[in-house]
């Protein structure tokens, strides 16, 4: 999958698809983010934070405001940001969200502790991940994603909201093996890992690395 070159479904997906698909109970996806983005957080405190793939601020309700100082949110799709902004703008005046597409574009926050990449490197040129992180990560930030393991089934769980079903054909599955190879290759190195199980026999798998 030529991820730089081929469109992004995630563009044109609405905010109400997106949470009706990931929170409906055949998916329960959205809940189970939840808990893995506070444990994420609690886990390593951060001063300043960046979540790629912020969505529609999902877990932002665990950030405090007296720890972190500034949490840079990144999205490539417009209406998901401009719901995470109503949300939780009036009450995170830290809050800094940005649309990037990394396939194409990389930003700049200057070192960050944490960055948590939940379910996007599964959408992400690898190579492109890492360049990203490279701009963004000192010594000892420690980078937290999730990715799911499918488990041989399809990626996108029939939920009746079929929006999201334009993301099969946008979605390459990922393994562990292959991503410790990649990380490696990369500078980083595995600190921790942890797999929650989902409905339909899926797993999310957390991968916790920081620069070797």
């Amino acid at each position: 999958m030529d991820l730089i070159n081929t469109e992004n479904p995630w563009y044109n997906i609405s905010p109400g698809d997106y949470e009706s698909h990931m929170s409906h109970p055949a998916v329960h996806q959205l809940q189970l983010l939840n808990t893995i983005f506070r444990e994420q957080y609690t886990d390593y405190p951060p001063k300043n934070l960046v979540y790629l793939g912020i969505c529609t601020g999902n877990g932002l309700e665990h950030v405090d405001p007296e720890l972190t100082d500034t949490v840079w949110g990144i999205d490539v799709n417009e209406g998901f940001l401009a719901l995470c902004a109503d949300r939780y703008g009036p009450a995170m005046k830290n809050l800094r969200l940005q649309k990037v597409d990394i396939n194409h574009t990389l930003f700049e926050t200057g070192d960050v502790d944490l960055i948590i990449a939940n379910l996007v490197l599964e959408y992400i040129d690898t190579d492109r991940f890492f360049r990203q992180i490279d701009k963004i990560a000192g010594a000892a930030t420690v980078i937290s994603l999730v990715f799911q393991d499918n488990k041989s089934v399809p990626a996108v769980s029939p939920s009746g909201t079929t929006a999201l079903q334009v993301l099969s054909g946008f979605h390459r599955d990922l393994d562990l093996p292959g991503l410790e190879t990649a990380m490696a290759a990369g500078g980083f190195q595995i600190i921790r890992t942890k797999t929650y199980s989902l409905p339909a026999g899926k797993d999310f798998v957390r991968v916790d690395f920081r620069r070797a």
